[in-house]
């Protein structure tokens, strides 16, 4: 039988917990929101390990805002009226199976939302400790530096989405949020080369 340790380190900066214990709408409804499948749990380690670990060595600590997501998280999640969330297509599900055993996405790998709240690299008595990082310059740093499945760019104060895959796309998709409906609206999209060209170029 398959034994998981949520407080078990997936790298050197973060615990299993820190990638599945980081969403609002599970905690607030008390969900256990657990992987089920080993297979899950390996992607974890490897989303913190090869893509968040380099990010936190380059920029610091930072904050998740969506991670692992069960099966019964995304059904709650999906009763929002702007959810935000594609079960099918993003790999926050990773590798967990629906109600009929099947693969939830296809794409499997894992995923998550983050945010760098500062920059403690910075000298300059200018900055204050809680500044916070321009997302797009995260993004451009991670196209060139890292190898990764998906990026979504939503803006430069906004967070991140990343994952790691099987295929490890190197694609990039920027969105915009519609000011009236809060619906977000694909915008750009590259891959490898051209990933780095179009984070370069968002103007927002």
């Amino acid at each position: 039988m398959f034994t998981y340790n949520i407080n078990g380190k997936a790298s050197r900066h973060f615990t299993y917990a820190d990638l599945i214990n980081c969403g609002n709408t599970a905690i607030l409804n008390q969900i256990e929101n657990l992987p089920q499948q080993p297979e899950t749990w390996r992607a974890l380690s490897l989303l913190a390990t090869q893509l968040l670990d380099p990010i936190v060595d380059q920029f610091g600590p930072i904050s998740f805002t969506y991670g692992f997501c069960s099966p019964e998280l995304a059904r709650l999640i999906a009763k929002n009226r702007n959810p935000h969330i594609a079960p099918k297509l993003d790999q926050h599900c990773a590798y967990e199976l629906n109600q009929n055993q099947k693969l939830i996405c296809d794409r499997l790998g894992a995923a998550c939302d983050f945010t760098v709240l500062n920059n403690p690299a910075s000298t300059s008595s200018d900055i204050q400790a809680d500044t916070p990082v321009d997302m797009q310059q995260v993004a451009a740093w991670i196209c060139e530096n890292l190898k990764f499945d998906r990026l979504y760019y939503y803006g430069k104060d906004r967070p991140l989405h990343i994952s790691i895959g099987p295929q490890m796309n190197q694609f990039v998709q920027t969105m915009k949020t519609n000011a009236d409906t809060g619906h977000r609206v694909p915008s750009k999209k590259g891959r490898d080369a051209v990933a780095l060209t179009v984070i370069q170029n968002v103007d927002y």
